[in-house]
């Protein structure tokens, strides 16, 4: 496990590379689509360089951050806050990957998309940013990248790709990000975003649960001084299982009915039970019922009404049961922490054992924690993307 690592900073166009700062952290979330970071860079002794790094630190200027050679971040810089105290003069930066410019541009409403592929439905919901985009970047080579493989030629997931947009067009208001989102969704594929060599990549995939195990988080007990002495093991330096069932129904039914070209105005419903809820060893065997009632005027059908309530219920159980654990150093064995990997955890403190998907990395750097990061994971299976054909 290394806990040093070589972190490189360039700013603006022409690239400034920064040479010190006091912390940086960045994160990667499978769930929130743009990389967000934030950097605080102290006055140097040299003038002329500070005044260098003031002149490239404009808002919108891009930002490019390599760990140990591999690319963890290419964005722009959204906030700045100057100033300083009695203990120096502090420049705080703010910003978000590529991908933060499609969460908060608009797509044009006169956009018409009809019988084209999900590849260049995608590339034109996105053209006019002017973001140098790679659609469909495999997700193993997404995460090869990220963790600090050579990256090769990008390769795509043409399968998916090739599925048909039948019709859309969005309503005013809808984000770029929103849009695209949407499309994969239909199809019951996950959308997120990851650095490319020329830009921003878009991974249209599944969660990676067949993907092969390269890390691992541990905690054991062992016994010190012939057996004295209680004590434990590993490379969690702080994790925890979060259960929260507050908001998570025990059932839910959608309510729909037929559509004004059907044959009789049917009424109907679509029930799930939450069987993942009732046969969790952490919750109790009985208790008081939380059925969640929906109507739906777009569930025409019986099963557009059930895949409507495995939708919601799917949605209602991705915070359900969450493990957090912070380690020191950025990787494991060569390999940078990734999301959409998967993990084996070993855990006895926390009652946690077995293989976990990776949502979220935040590797931080800073003056006086060194090199840390933070993971939040989930058991394998628990986030599900269930198609919505009628988005």
């Amino acid at each position: 496990m290394a806990t040093r690592h070589t972190v490189t900073l360039a700013l603006g166009d022409p690239p400034v590379e920064l040479t010190a700062w006091d912390e940086i952290a960045i994160t990667h979330d499978l769930r929130a689509p743009a990389s967000g970071f934030a950097l605080t860079v102290w006055r140097e002794p040299d003038g002329e360089r500070w005044n260098s790094v003031l002149e490239s630190a404009r808002l919108y200027a891009p930002l490019t951050l390599t760990v140990d050679g591999a690319v963890q971040l290419r964005g722009s810089i959204e906030r700045m806050r100057p100033g300083g105290n009695r203990s120096g003069a502090p420049l705080t930066l703010g910003g978000r990957g590529l991908a933060g410019a499609a969460m908060t541009a608009h797509v044009d409403p006169a956009l018409s998309l009809r019988g084209v592929s999900l590849a260049d439905a995608l590339t034109r919901i996105f053209r006019p940013l002017g973001i140098p985009v790679t659609v469909g970047v495999a997700a193993s080579d997404a995460r090869a990248v990220q963790a600090g493989a050579r990256p090769g030629p990008v390769r795509q997931g043409t399968h998916r790709l090739h599925h048909r947009v039948d019709r859309y067009r969005p309503r005013p208001g809808t984000t770029v990000w929103q849009a695209a989102d949407t499309l994969c969704r239909r199809h019951g594929y996950l959308l997120y975003a990851a650095p490319t060599a020329a830009g921003l990549g878009l991974v249209v995939d599944r969660p990676a649960y067949d993907a092969p195990v390269e890390r691992s988080l541990t905690r054991t007990k062992v016994r010190r001084d012939n057996g004295g002495v209680l004590a434990w093991e590993g490379n969690i330096l702080e994790g925890f299982r979060d259960v929260n069932a507050t908001e998570v129904p025990t059932e839910v039914t959608v309510f729909g009915h037929s559509g004004l070209d059907a044959p009789q105005d049917a009424r109907h419903r679509g029930r799930v039970s939450n069987d993942v809820l009732m046969a969790h060893p952490l919750v109790a065997s009985s208790f008081y019922e939380r059925p969640h009632y929906l109507r739906d005027p777009r569930a025409r059908t019986p099963q557009v009404a059930e895949q409507r309530a495995r939708r919601e219920l799917a949605r209602a159980m991705e915070e359900f049961d969450v493990y957090e654990a912070t380690v020191q150093g950025f990787s494991q064995d060569g390999h940078l922490w990734a999301i959409n990997a998967t993990v084996h955890i070993d855990d006895e403190l926390a009652g946690v054992r077995g293989d976990w998907l990776t949502t979220r990395v935040t590797f931080t750097r800073s003056r006086a924690g060194g090199h840390v990061t933070r993971l939040r994971l989930v058991p394998r299976g628990s986030l599900v993307i269930e198609p919505d054909p009628e988005v």
